[in-house]
């Protein structure tokens, strides 16, 4: 019987137990690769995220600079507008004060008109229709001694309020002096407070010292602003006079009653009628000194003989008011002027007299330069039509400080795999935006025009724009790089 055999076969699987453990390199190959790409992309993120902020940050920082040009041009407007304000409140006063003596003065002539009584009255008898309430209130007024009380009272009342305004025009003057002192300290400081509060717990990023562009301080080569003082303050002459006239009180005080009854008839049978003129008015002479002057005279016609010749119908004068008001710096001739000239009633003008109150006149006051007032619409350079203040600064984040592997990140991969970084030209990142000041009504004018740019009127708003090719060269070159166009 032949012996069973116990002789093992090899496995069918024997060939493939010498290849076991092979895979592993491929997989570490493939494990390494992901890594690699793992922290490309984590890297890739956060640089981008990165870039987004620092171009938002930028953005902030510079619409926050043109938000304090615009603020400062409008704070300039206000208080230009409030030191006008304050010279119509001189010009009122003084007006005031005239109005007040004149009308003293008149109170007490119109005894000798008769106006006592209806029957006794020289304006009822000629016929002054206009004329008779104003003599019979001014008559009882005097003999109950309001006039003369309310005069004194609104004279002293009317000093107060220049000295008072006069100090007021100092302060502003002064406020504006010192903002602008102030403003490029406090736009540097702005800028940076607006730059950290979008990086809180999130590193540092630096504001440049000098902007990239800035025409608040450098418009043409000058700043955009200057003060005018002196002989150069005709422009704020004109808005106050301008301003102060639409108080019809101020301008012209002016009026003509005219008898109905012939005082004179001469020999060509023309009639001529007695009349009360009242003139007056306020204006301002040269650039220091309000004056007022205020007049009421009756003029009566009568016959006037001649030897060789017929008689004719010649007109007297009788002053009846008068009243005066001056505030200046003291330097006054007291010439000029044309409603206070006192061409008009002539003897009542002659009888007026002033006691001049203390006034430092017209302020010097800022307005935009000459060279951007010449920014016009009808300017043949279009890019000389509309003066706008251009500003654009540069942000820097050093490489160190943002949230990649190789910097700030908590992710900190060996030596061997950290070979993505970001490696910025200069060693930082930089971003730069710009803003610009432009001025606008924020409803359009009443009658369709267009109104020039001005520090009268506080309508400049601001708006990023894009930053011109010539700062964007500027910045690549402080970086040490040039991208392609």
């Amino acid at each position: 019987m032949p012996r069973a055999s116990f002789r093992r076969s090899w496995p069918a699987f024997k060939g493939r137990r010498f290849q076991q453990g092979q895979a592993l390199i491929y997989g570490i190959f493939v494990l390494i690769g992901g890594l690699a790409a793992l922290f490309f992309l984590f890297n890739t993120g956060q640089l981008s995220r990165e870039k987004t902020k620092l171009v938002n940050t930028s953005d902030a920082v510079a619409y926050s600079a043109g938000v304090m040009h615009a603020r400062a041009l409008n704070y300039i407007a206000y208080t230009n507008r409030a030191m006008v304000a304050n010279e119509v409140t001189i010009a009122q006063m003084v007006s005031l004060s005239s109005w007040a003596q004149y009308t003293k003065t008149h109170a007490e002539s119109t005894a000798q008109l008769g106006c006592e009584t209806y029957y006794t009255a020289e304006p009822v008898a000629k016929g002054m229709a206009l004329y008779i309430p104003v003599c019979f209130a001014l008559y009882y007024a005097n003999i109950i001694g309001t006039v003369e009380m309310v005069s004194e009272a609104v004279q002293v009342a009317a000093e107060a309020m220049v000295i008072a305004s006069d100090a007021a025009k100092a302060i502003l003057q002064a406020s504006q002096v010192t903002m602008l002192a102030t403003l490029p300290i406090a736009r540097k400081d702005l800028m940076q407070q607006v730059a950290n509060a979008n990086y809180v717990n999130d590193g540092s990023v630096e504001v440049d010292t000098v902007p990239l562009l800035d025409t608040f301080f450098a418009f043409d080569g000058s700043p955009v602003m200057q003060r005018y003082s002196g002989d150069q303050r005709e422009r704020f002459a004109q808005v106050t006079k301008t301003s102060a006239n639409l108080d019809p009180f101020v301008p012209v005080r002016h009026w003509r009653s005219t008898a109905l009854v012939p005082g004179c008839i001469d020999p060509l049978a023309r009639m001529h009628f007695d009349y009360v003129n009242r003139a007056g008015g306020t204006e301002l002479i040269g650039y220091d000194e309000w004056r007022a002057l205020d007049t009421a005279s009756i003029y009566r016609y009568h016959p006037q003989k001649h030897r060789w010749r017929p008689f004719t119908c010649d007109v007297n004068e009788n002053a009846l008011g008068y009243g005066k008001q001056s505030a200046n710096d003291g330097n006054s001739s007291g010439g000029g002027g044309t409603v206070t000239s006192g061409r008009e009633n002539s003897q009542a003008a002659s009888m007026a007299s002033s006691n001049d109150w203390n006034y430092t006149g017209l302020p010097g006051f800022f307005e935009l330069s000459d060279k951007a007032l010449a920014y016009t619409p009808d300017n043949a350079d279009k890019s000389k039509q509309d003066p706008k203040i251009r500003f654009a600064i540069r942000l820097r984040r050093q490489a160190d400080q943002t949230a990649t592997s190789d910097a700030r990140s908590r992710v900190k991969p060996s030596a061997h795999l950290n070979n993505y970084q970001g490696a910025p030209a200069g060693g930082y990142y930089a971003s730069v935006s710009a803003s610009e000041v432009f001025f606008a009504r924020p409803v359009p004018r009443a009658d369709g025009k267009t109104e020039l740019a001005s520090l009268f009127n506080p309508y400049w708003q601001v708006h990023l724009i894009e930053v011109p090719d010539d700062i964007k060269a500027v910045a690549q070159a402080l970086q040490g790089t040039v991208l392609p166009p």
